[in-house]
């Protein structure tokens, strides 16, 4: 069980310090997300850096970000993997993937991230042909969550590494009640930490309490 009683308004100011200079990195996409209203839609500096941190120590070369919206996690994730890698970044909304096209060009980030797009779904199946990868991250709608992390599970390398953003619902998980939407997204979420945690098919999962909270787990063997 994740506690908050040591989450202060203070201690969340300091940590928020020590991240302001990363708040300056990719600042065009931040500054679009902003004026399209999206910016709250996309992961945190802070997030970012542990994105970046996560792609470092995984080595990952070849990796799929499943969400683009603007590309600015996609820019994290690209900062960490090793030089000569690439990111294969999915996005079924035409004027996302348009702006995040542009960002990933004023970057010079094209040798390194590919913007793809369409349903996650159909663009999957593609990429499955240039599997096994070293890293997945989710961060899409969460009734798909499931199929998903089926297809990080059949895709990655052993010990190939899973991120899944928004892990907490904003505090859903458990819902059952009169709204359908959040119903059904909360019974995928279950599905998802299910096979997170009780499958075979990952030898180690835990969850980073975020604001929105990440998930992440270790592909065993095939």
């Amino acid at each position: 069980m994740f506690s908050a009683r040591y989450h202060g308004p203070e201690l969340t100011a300091y940590l928020a310090s020590l991240s302001a200079a990363d708040e300056g990195y990719a600042s065009h996409v931040t500054a679009a997300m902003e004026a399209a209203g999206l910016r709250g839609c996309s992961v945190s500096a802070m997030e970012g850096r542990l994105l970046e941190t996560l792609a470092r120590v995984s080595g990952a070369r070849k990796a799929v970000e499943i969400g683009t919206l603007y590309g600015y996690s996609a820019h994290w994730l690209a900062r960490g993997m090793a030089d000569g890698g690439r990111l294969y970044s999915l996005e079924k909304d035409p004027a996302c993937v348009g702006a995040a096209k542009d960002a990933v060009e004023v970057s010079g980030l094209t040798r390194k991230v590919t913007v793809m797009e369409g349903p996650a779904s159909d663009t999957l199946k593609t990429l499955a042909k240039l599997a096994p990868f070293d890293l997945c991250f989710m961060d899409a709608d969460h009734e798909s969550y499931p199929a998903y992390l089926r297809w990080a599970a059949a895709n990655l390398k052993p010990g190939g590494l899973v991120i899944a953003s928004g892990a907490f619902l904003k505090g859903k998980i458990c819902y059952e009640g009169e709204d359908a939407a959040s119903n059904a997204a909360a019974r995928s979420m279950r599905e998802f930490f299910h096979v997170l945690f009780d499958s075979d098919r990952f030898i180690s999962a835990s969850i980073i309490p975020t604001g929105e909270g990440m998930a992440l787990a270790v592909k065993g063997q095939d």
